[in-house]
């Protein structure tokens, strides 16, 4: 078993030029290949129900299965259980499933005769090795190709970094470094997820993590901001989402931070310019690491987060219940001034 940590970023594919150019200056280049690949659920989707994944990845040098846990979150950044088999052939392997190891993060014994294939995914993956400032390792891969489901097929264009040794801290001023090139947008959405929708399998939207006293459930909030980002910016998602997220994490902050200028520029800019502005996709991925530190760091007042949340989240919800369409930019506007 191994543990995935990662950031993943979504981007528009005419920046994927400025990026290669600029990790062929500052990384290693190892190489680029094709990679093809079939997910599996059963017909009553037990691995979909519980955030997991199951897939055959095809290969120019052979074939292997992979199954990924439900994804967790330390500082920020998501942590995956996985396990990888190579394969003989094209073929699901659905004895691997139960072997102990993957048990313990398995969800309920799924019938492994009725695994079927869902989706596919079939990309060109680029890929470099940096080498960050205190000697930590980190892969870097740019896939671009298409999911395809239900002979229906949508873009795919991600960057990924994934730790390969050191401190995983060591991922976000690389985060930076390449927000400078292009527009990235963290993304809290799996490919596996996308196929699923993609195949008509809706699920919910966001976690739905309730706060503590304490403050638990903060990093699961800050996955929801980004999901909420997503949507917007991709899908046709809901403005208000992204404030009844935002508003009350940014008042959590208590400071005009990178979170409240996000949402005053989430209100400026149409979604489609929004999408393309370095400026607001660099301050997701501060406002993230912001939460982060919210978690980890002694702070005075921790005992009153989960208050303080509830009363934002009231106040931005009335805001936007009692404003009309046309008065609603304008009213969550004078909550950034209040």
């Amino acid at each position: 078993m191994a543990k995935e940590i990662e950031l993943k970023l979504r981007l528009q594919p005419e920046d994927i030029p400025a990026l290669v150019s600029w990790l062929d200056n500052e990384a290693t280049a190892t190489g680029q290949k094709t990679l093809n690949n079939d997910y599996f659920d059963t017909p009553e989707l037990a691995l979909a129900a519980a955030h997991s994944a199951l897939r055959i990845r095809s290969t120019a040098s052979g074939y292997e299965q992979t199954f990924k846990a439900r994804s967790q979150s330390s500082n920020g950044v998501q942590v995956r259980h996985e396990w990888n088999w190579p394969l003989p052939e094209r073929q699901l392997d659905p004895s691997l499933l139960a072997l102990p190891e993957v048990q313990t993060c398995r969800p309920e014994p799924a019938a492994r005769d009725q695994l079927q294939t869902v989706f596919s995914t079939d990309f060109e993956r680029r890929s470099w090795l940096y080498t960050a400032a205190d000697d930590s390792e980190i892969e870097v891969v740019i896939d671009q190709g298409s999911i395809l489901a239900n002979g229906q097929s949508e873009p795919l264009c991600e960057l990924e970094l994934e730790l390969v040794s050191g401190d995983a801290a060591a991922m976000w001023p690389l985060s930076e470094a390449l927000h400078d090139v292009a527009p990235m947008w963290l993304s809290d959405i799996s490919k596996a997820e996308r196929g699923y929708r993609l195949a008509g399998v809706g699920s919910a939207l966001f976690h739905g993590a309730t706060i503590d006293a304490e403050g638990a459930g903060l990093p699961e909030l800050a996955f929801d901001l980004q999901r909420a980002l997503e949507y917007y910016l991709w899908s046709d998602g809901d403005l208000q989402a992204i404030w009844q997220l935002g508003y009350p994490l940014a008042r959590l902050m208590n400071k005009e931070g990178a979170l409240w200028q996000l949402l005053d520029k989430s209100l400026a800019m149409k979604s489609e310019h929004l999408l393309k502005d370095k400026a607001a996709a660099k301050a997701l991925t501060r406002a993230v690491q912001q939460v982060a530190g919210m978690c980890t760091e002694s702070q005075p007042g921790r005992e009153s987060i989960r208050d303080r949340w509830d009363e934002t989240r009231s106040q931005v919800g009335d805001v936007i219940e009692c404003s009309e369409t046309s008065s609603l930019s304008a009213s969550l506007k004078q909550l950034l001034k209040d």
